[in-house]
């Protein structure tokens, strides 16, 4: 379905449904291989020392290898949160909170799922997760290398 406004065409309705893997490298693995282990690893700068996580093989500012590393806290501080209201395929059922996690000791932010919220409300919603809240990371039972070995993160009260 093609959208036409005026004469020029707008939006364009595009369908995928795809099945794929995804080579993660040495950096997103070694990322990954950590969650299993109930870690959080980020590696840092040796120039400038930003400390990413998700790690990077490459500061991005100063286009040199990242290899030092480092296990960071599983807590950190909200920066900025979202709810997701509407559903999309293969994704997790609305309403759900997303947040832009700056572990302690980092330098970039985790985007990462905020549980325990009452979501029932959309204005109150603001209220509950303020820039600077406290939050931790609550582990998945059963981890296989994946983000969701985080199951998701929790206010510390």
């Amino acid at each position: 379905m093609t959208t036409e406004t005026s004469g020029s065409i707008t939006t364009q309705r595009v369908h995928w449904d795809l099945d794929y893997d995804v080579h993660l490298g040495r950096t997103w693995g070694r990322f990954m291989q950590g969650l299993t282990e109930k870690k959080i690893l980020a590696n840092a700068c040796p120039e400038c020392a930003r400390v990413f996580v998700p790690p990077q093989a490459y500061c991005e500012s100063c286009f040199v290898a990242t290899d030092e590393w480092r296990e960071l806290p599983p807590e950190g501080e909200v920066e900025v949160f979202t709810v997701a209201w509407q559903s999309f395929r293969g994704g997790p059922k609305p309403p759900y909170a997303i947040a832009g996690i700056r572990l302690d000791g980092a330098s970039t932010l985790l985007m990462h799922y905020v549980s325990g919220l009452d979501l029932s409300d959309p204005v109150a919603v603001g209220d509950q997760l303020k820039p600077g809240a406290r939050v931790r990371a609550v582990w998945a039972d059963n981890r296989t290398g994946q983000i969701l070995d985080i199951a998701h993160f929790e206010q510390i009260p």
